[in-house]
């Protein structure tokens, strides 16, 4: 009866301070700007750990390229965690609160543009990524390998659905 008695005030005290431990959680929110996120393939082989920050109107030229609308910029830092990693920019994309999106200008050349070198492992790099923004601004930045596994890198103004933290941000 004494094993059920400490199980019964130990369970009470999870359901008391359960609700600060969530809302510390939306503080922190797994896919806000800043956050780490890992992309992992050949079987955990290859682990590639990303972070995008920053995203906002850019004052850099697009040297070569036409613009259709306004250069926008977010920082992007890639460590090869496990294994080789090429980085794929063009993976990159930048979407928009009322479900637009805008790709990656890649092939913008830029001294301040992340570069798509390999890296060994444990090594890092970290550049500019490009947006050509012609409509609503973006507010998030996404990465998708072409698998079922998207990255994404949002704040206040993007609210991902079916989100623990954003739903309590909400």
């Amino acid at each position: 009866m004494r094993r059920f008695g400490v199980i019964v005030i130990a369970a009470a005290a999870m359901v008391g301070f359960g609700h600060p431990a969530i809302a510390s959680a939306a503080e922190g929110c797994m896919h806000g700007f800043g956050s780490h996120q890992r992309v992992v393939d050949a079987g955990d082989a290859v682990v590639q750990e990303w972070t995008v920050t920053d995203l906002k109107k850019s004052a850099d030229a697009a040297p070569g390229y036409p613009l259709a609308g306004q250069l926008w910029e977010a920082t992007a830092t890639v460590q090869a965690v496990s294994g080789t990693v090429t980085p794929i920019i063009p993976n990159f994309r930048a979407p928009t609160a009322d479900g637009g999106s805008y790709p990656v200008l890649w092939q913008l050349s830029s001294p301040r543009g992340i570069p798509g070198a390999t890296l060994g492992q444990g090594q890092t790099s970290t550049g500019t990524v490009y947006f050509d923004v012609t409509g609503a601004d973006p507010v998030a930045v996404t990465y998708t390998d072409g698998g079922p596994q998207q990255l994404m890198w949002c704040g206040d103004a993007m609210m991902m659905r079916d989100c623990p933290c954003c739903a309590m941000d909400g």
